[in-house]
């Protein structure tokens, strides 16, 4: 896996622009090369205002959405509709008015429709293991989009905890999150790596920190990742299988 490479933006504006038209490139080259693409959404301010980007983005229609199957990496156990909730925020940016068949859109299990996080992450992996490739989890994502918070987490895994060391599996639910909502469901570090790409997407001065830290342990090969690398910033372990970029404002930078 080629190392991290960041991208420098001046602001939120270039960086939702910049986002926004490099999604619609790769997801064009993917339909027309392959007929297909499976792109892993997030959420968060930057991810959903790079979304709503792509809304308003001229070359948006140059796309056949269609052939496009969206995903997320992680998704807060709270009601289908609830404002908290990544798909429902995507929605409300961008994917609404696509008018796609609902199954295109793969969403993780709410809390009217799944008793536990743990039933509902099950019923995520079974999903995904229905477009995966002969021996593989969940199907080789075209494009993996990721936050990171000013602690240095990725998707629902957190600094000081386990899960980012889960090798095995593909969702885990996650209980006591230190970000409301407390409960979760989040994909493992290894299926969020079977990604052609992947690009952190990330805006403000709060993020300056751990942007640092992840400089830091993009100059160092996979195999130096060490548990206590991880486990002080999950992101360090995010990287795509061609390429990792992370897009980020100059104020991210310090």
């Amino acid at each position: 896996m080629p190392k991290p490479v960041l991208v420098p933006h001046h602001d939120k504006a270039q960086l939702r622009l910049a986002g926004a038209t490099r999604i619609i490139n790769v997801a064009a080259t993917a339909v027309a090369a392959r007929g297909i693409a499976h792109i892993s959404l997030t959420g968060g301010t930057m991810g959903i205002a790079v979304l709503a980007g792509i809304a308003e983005h001229p070359l948006a229609e140059t796309v056949d959405w269609s052939r496009v199957h969206f995903w997320w990496s992680d998704e807060r156990f709270v009601a289908a509709g609830h404002a908290d909730r990544n798909e429902q925020q995507a929605r409300d940016a961008w994917l609404t008015s696509l008018g796609l068949p609902e199954g295109n859109l793969h969403v993780m299990g709410a809390a009217d429709v799944f008793d536990t996080a743990e039933a509902a992450a099950a019923a995520y992996s079974q999903e995904l293991a229905r477009f995966a490739p002969a021996g593989e989890l969940s199907p080789l994502f075209t494009l993996t989009l990721l936050g990171m918070g000013p602690d240095g987490h990725i998707a629902s895994l957190f600094p000081a905890r386990d899960e980012i060391l889960h090798a095995e599996g593909v969702a885990l639910a996650i209980h006591d999150s230190p970000k409301p909502p407390p409960t979760r469901v989040t994909l493992t570090l290894p299926v969020i790596n079977f990604s052609e790409r992947i690009w952190f997407l990330v805006a403000g001065s709060d993020k300056a920190e751990a942007t640092s830290r992840l400089q830091a342990a993009a100059a160092l090969p996979e195999s130096e990742l060490t548990a206590q690398i991880l486990t002080e910033t999950p992101a360090a372990g995010a990287r795509g299988l061609l390429e990792t970029l992370v897009l980020v404002t100059d104020d991210a930078l310090g």
